[in-house]
């Protein structure tokens, strides 16, 4: 593929299936990129044989980065090697702001987190729909899921005993009176650079390049 519309720069894989990709290098004599965008090509042309083509290159657009997600998280849940949970996370910017929620009490996956975005465990495959009331509900703000900016485990252990796949979306503020609930006791809006002088834990490198495109 020569070109995408996805904005997904990084995705860290679980050790197990690493293993799996590096067998399939030796095996067919491939590098592990040609291997995954045929595996993501071939996800494209069996789900929708009518995407839009330029020539004969497929182009991969934000829905089916979230489909191949969904797949990704549905065959992970069917191993029983280790729980896996995933974490929607909502990027919700005002102009050169985004909005940031001060956490009521620790997190029990993940430590020393206090100020940090809106975000949930996504109970069904719907995500866009269960950020959307996720945000609603922790700082009473209405928002519109706009793309999937970033996807990553946390933490990239194989030692934790829990897989966490956080999915990072940009969210569009439509409207809403602000007030904290569910998790948070406290919210404030900081400008999108500045996020990492709140935050007591690391921010990915691609949405802190993210956020300084806001």
């Amino acid at each position: 593929m020569s070109k995408r519309k996805s904005q997904i720069t990084a995705f860290s894989l679980p050790r197990e299936t690493l293993k799996v990709l590096n067998n399939l290098q030796i095996k067919f004599h491939r590098s592990r990129s040609e291997i995954l965008r045929e595996m993501i090509e071939f996800f494209i042309n069996s789900q929708k044989p009518s995407a839009k083509k330029v020539g004969e290159t497929e182009i991969i657009d934000d829905s089916d980065a979230n489909k191949i997600l969904k797949l990704y998280y549905s065959l992970l849940s069917q191993t029983k090697s280790k729980p896996t949970i995933v974490i929607l996370i909502g990027i919700v910017s005002k102009k050169n702001n985004v909005i940031i929620g001060l956490r009521k009490s620790p997190d029990q996956n993940v430590e020393d987190l206090h100020w940090t975005f809106p975000s949930g465990k996504a109970d069904t495959l719907d995500f866009e729909n269960t950020l959307v009331k996720t945000v609603k509900e922790e700082t009473g703000l209405n928002i519109k899921t706009v793309r999937l900016i970033h996807a990553r485990l946390i933490p990239d252990s194989s030692e934790k005993k829990i897989r966490i796949v956080a999915l990072y979306y940009h969210c569009k503020l439509l409207n809403g009176v602000q007030k904290p609930g569910r998790d948070f006791k406290q919210l404030k809006w900081v400008p999108a650079t500045q996020v990492h002088r709140h935050f007591t834990t690391s921010v990915a490198d691609e949405v802190t390049t993210f956020l300084g495109t806001l």
